[in-house]
């Protein structure tokens, strides 16, 4: 049974699109290691296939398995939907919130290894109300596991698990492994509203937002605030989550976090996307900030993809970071990795390389002057970015800067990042060391330091609010494709990087106007 308590109000929607992976852009999930086989003694199979099973589709298999799981006294037989290979045009529905239902510990597993084997078909899928919006969507489920499927082409998302914790739901434990998701209009593999799980072996593109997302990590109260002289922590003991071994290329963002915490991010690959890795602070979903998550050994390269063009294998669902002045403003293309309004969080050891914009940048999002975020949560606090290994050496140098840093917030910290590494330096204002300080630095409170800063001209210049060389300048430019005009393409060809193929969207004539 289901542990209940009241947390913060959730926002749930979204929505999804189509298409096949794309040749050379690199290696898949399809060979991951699988740990846990489930000993048949003890399971319950409900096996769906197309031709000659009880169960003709998923659905139909899942209801089975959660009445059968509803009706069990002591709760010792684990309940299985094995899927057989084959194509299902259909969307998953597990709602925890039923009577004489029971998903929790349910795990829905393709039968071969390889995710293509196993297809979740969203072009044609039908819905309650329409359209099948997601692959699988489970609400108020704890403990479910996916694992060995492909979902594609749906209106909304490939895999998506939340939880309305202020209604009482819960999202504990989920654990995504060895799956694949492709033109979902919005997300691959979508996780909101919980408290710890895994996103594991698994690959995703052609996402109208990202591939991998962890969204509106709940704290231990509805009340908790990062406000004050002595902000308690938003869990006392937390449970993270962890994403490993992905594969993240050719999406709006690689992965979206917002107001995502506890989350550690290593070992993955995050290529040709707009930009790779963005944990962020919005209004958009409670629990802000984003922060204390680990962005570890990663590759993240070559994000150069823009998006807003005409021949793009996908449209953005994004309506920008909101408005300032006039701009919409974009999140930057041409960065690897990005800290928006982050606190606390770590990104160490990672190769990040190939990106015409910024390696990796952390600013605030401004709530004072300019009012970008409703209470001014989304400071640049805290973090450290250390021991990055910049450029490959400067075979295939990032472009303008490899690191960038808007001079608001504090408590940040820059050491142990590769020999001859480069820095945004502003307007010359303000010192290189104030700007990008040594590790450690003492932490600082929130509504100790500012989200805005006017003097150091890396944030904003307000006698040029269109400047391409600052983080609200460049992000608003418009129209957005425009971004591609301050970039820097600094070798001729991207070296060869273990297989990978660069992928970049052609302007078609006047479709770019650069001043």
């Amino acid at each position: 049974m289901k542990r209940r308590f009241a947390v913060s109000a959730l926002a749930v929607a979204l929505l999804t699109c189509l298409a096949a992976a794309p040749a050379g852009a690199g290696p898949d999930a399809s060979g991951a290691k699988q740990k846990g086989k489930e000993k048949q003694a003890k399971n319950k199979v409900f096996l769906a296939c197309q031709h000659g099973c009880k169960f003709r589709t998923i659905q139909r298999a899942v209801d089975a398995a959660g009445s059968f799981k509803d009706k069990q006294k002591n709760g010792k037989v684990q309940a299985i939907v094995k899927v057989k290979p084959g194509k299902y045009v259909e969307g998953v529905v597990l709602d925890g919130r039923l009577r004489k239902k029971e998903f929790d510990g349910l795990k829905i597993v393709g039968l071969k290894k390889d995710p293509h084997k196993q297809i979740l078909e969203g072009k044609n899928a039908k819905g309650e109300l329409g359209p099948a919006q997601n692959g699988i969507e489970a609400v108020d489920v704890n403990g479910l596991v996916i694992r060995n499927l492909w979902a594609r082409n749906y209106e909304s998302n490939g895999f998506f698990i939340h939880a309305a914790t202020q209604a009482g739901q819960e999202c504990d434990g989920f654990k995504m492994e060895n799956l694949l998701a492709s033109s979902n209009r919005s997300y691959g593999l979508f996780a909101k509203g919980c408290l710890g799980g895994k996103m594991l072996h698994s690959s995703g593109w052609r996402h109208g937002d990202s591939a991998f997302y962890i969204g509106e990590t709940p704290c231990d109260t509805t009340t908790w605030t990062n406000h004050g002289d002595a902000p308690a922590p938003c869990q006392a003991k937390p449970k993270w989550t962890v994403l490993r071994d992905l594969n993240s290329y050719e999406n709006v963002l690689g992965y979206s976090g917002t107001n995502s915490k506890y989350v550690k991010i290593v070992d993955s690959n995050f290529f040709n996307n707009g930009a790779g890795i963005v944990p962020n602070t919005l209004d958009s979903e409670g629990y802000e900030p984003n922060g204390w998550n680990y962005i570890e050994q990663n590759n993240v390269f070559w994000n150069n993809y823009d998006y807003f063009l005409a021949a793009s294998s996908f449209k953005t669902i994004s309506a920008g970071l909101g408005e300032l002045s006039g701009l919409t403003i974009n999140y930057p293309m041409g960065t690897g990795i990005i800290l928006y309004g982050g606190a606390g969080n770590i990104v160490r050891q990672n190769n990040v390389f190939g990106n015409y914009k910024w390696g990796i940048a952390a600013f605030s999002g401004p709530g004072e002057s300019f009012v970008a975020n409703e209470g001014n949560d989304a400071k640049s606090i805290n973090n450290q970015i250390a021991e990055n290994t910049m450029g490959q050496g400067g075979a295939d140098p990032n472009g303008e800067y490899d690191f960038l840093s808007d001079a608001t917030g504090g408590g940040n910290c820059w050491a142990g990042n590769s020999a001859g590494s480069t820095f945004a330096p502003g307007n010359g204002s303000v010192p290189l060391g104030q700007i990008y300080p040594g590790c450690p630095q003492a932490p600082v409170l929130a509504d100790r330091v500012q989200s805005i800063n006017l003097f150091a001209g890396i944030q904003v210049v307000l006698t040029d609010l269109s400047d391409p060389a600052t983080i609200l300048g460049y992000a608003g430019q418009s129209p957005p494709q425009n971004q591609e005009c301050s970039w820097v393409r600094r070798v001729p060809a991207h070296p060869a990087f273990e297989g990978f193929t660069p992928v970049e969207v052609p302007a078609q004539p006047g479709e770019v106007t650069c001043p």
